[in-house]
This record gives C-alpha cells, sequence and structure tokens, in this order.
C-alpha cells in the first residue's frame, strides 16, 4: 500500500501528540502547503536527473496552486501582496540571472 506524502506525515504529526491534541485547520493547511512545495521540487529535480516529462510537474504546480489560493480563502495571505512579492522577484532575477523575465 502507498502512503502519500501527506499521510506519512499527519501520521507522523499525530503519532507526536496527545490524544486530547488535534491539528488544527490552519496547522493542517501549512503541513498540505509544505508538502505540496516539497513535491514540486521533486519533481523539478526528476526532470534535470533523467529528463523525465512536464506533466508530472504540471500536476504537482496545480496541487500548490490550489494550495496557494486555499491560503488566501483563510486570510493567511492576501494575493495582492503575493503579487507584489512576485514582481519584486521578477526585477531581481533580471539583475541576477539569464532568465529572460
Amino acid at each position: 500500500m502507498k502512503i502519500s506524502m501527506y499521510n506519512a506525515s499527519k501520521m507522523w504529526y499525530n503519532s507526536t501528540i496527545t490524544r486530547n491534541e488535534k491539528m488544527n485547520k490552519k496547522e493542517e493547511l501549512l503541513i498540505i502547503f509544505m508538502e505540496e512545495c516539497a513535491e514540486a521540487a521533486i519533481e523539478a529535480s526528476k526532470i534535470m536527473r533523467f529528463g523525465k516529462g512536464n506533466e508530472l510537474l504540471e500536476s504537482e504546480v496545480g496541487d500548490l496552486t490550489c494550495m496557494i489560493q486555499l491560503l488566501e480563502e483563510s486570510g493567511m495571505i492576501d494575493m495582492a501582496n503575493v503579487q507584489a512579492c512576485a514582481d519584486a522577484k521578477r526585477e531581481k532575477l533580471k539583475k541576477w540571472s539569464d532568465l529572460n523575465v
């Protein structure tokens, strides 16, 4: 039986707390977000290492996008601020990378 990264993390987290404690919604949202970030990074690494296709990367970026949307819906992030940060990052990349941005 294959255990997803999410289920494995949740099982570990739940095994480290007492029976009276539970992961709250904010913690659950953040841990799933972290897992999706890691999974996207893993797929990017596989493309670099093995020349693998982009389908799995697209799937993981889609999962990550969903989690970003949920962070916004929960009030944890403001997309106007996120966009401002993205714009600032683009400017840094123009200066510090060879990317055509």
